[in-house]
């Protein structure tokens, strides 16, 4: 039986409970063996000041999953210069695990403007989307074919947006993200500005 492997991506601007816990549905509900998390280096599709250095984020996520043995980091796309495709992830996870069956994690809110990514054709045979859908967006599957596998995922009430105003705002995060991720983003006095 092959390898069964997530590729999780995302700006984790910061890694929140939220993500975690989506994360861990999909790694159950599909029976994979490892879920990596994908901190992008400059996303085409995401713009803004608000997005912190690569090393604060890699640091804050490594923190977040190192005591669940079915997540690992991957810093792929924080190495590649220039802007990071999903297609050059998944390529570069296909030599690695060549025997692997890959599921690519995004949210149904990505589905809109799929058409516009690079390589989508490709993407779509190289592995297998899981889009995350939330249990009042099932007609969502109906508008979208071929695209692999819909998860209903926990509708957990919190964003990397929301965390970082509050931040701005003086206010608690606590209990929205990991402690160790609270207290790094404390010491290192991330998102004042």
């Amino acid at each position: 039986m092959n390898k069964r492997i997530g590729l999780f991506g995302g700006t984790f601007n910061p890694v929140h409970l939220g993500h975690l816990i989506v994360a861990q549905d999909i790694l159950t509900k599909l029976k994979l063996e490892k879920m990596y998390f994908i901190p992008c280096g400059t996303p085409p599709h995401k713009v803004g000041s608000d997005m912190l250095e690569a090393k604060h984020r890699q640091a804050m996520v490594k923190l977040a999953i190192r005591d669940n043995p079915g997540f690992t980091l991957s810093d792929v796309e924080l190495k590649r210069a220039g802007k990071s495709y999903s297609i050059d992830t998944v390529r570069y996870f296909k030599a690695k695990h060549p025997d692997a069956r890959l599921f690519f994690i995004v949210g149904a809110d990505i589905l809109p403007a799929l058409h516009t990514w690079k390589d989508i054709n490709e993407l779509i045979n190289e592995c297998e989307f899981v889009v995350m859908t939330r249990p009042e967006h099932d007609t969502i599957e109906k508008k979208v074919r071929n695209v692999g596998h819909f998860l209903n995922v926990r509708d957990i009430e919190v964003s990397s947006t929301e965390i970082r105003s509050l931040i701005r705002s003086g206010k608690s995060i606590h209990y929205m993200v990991p402690r160790e991720v609270e207290k790094y983003i404390a010491d290192e006095k991330l998102y004042k500005h």
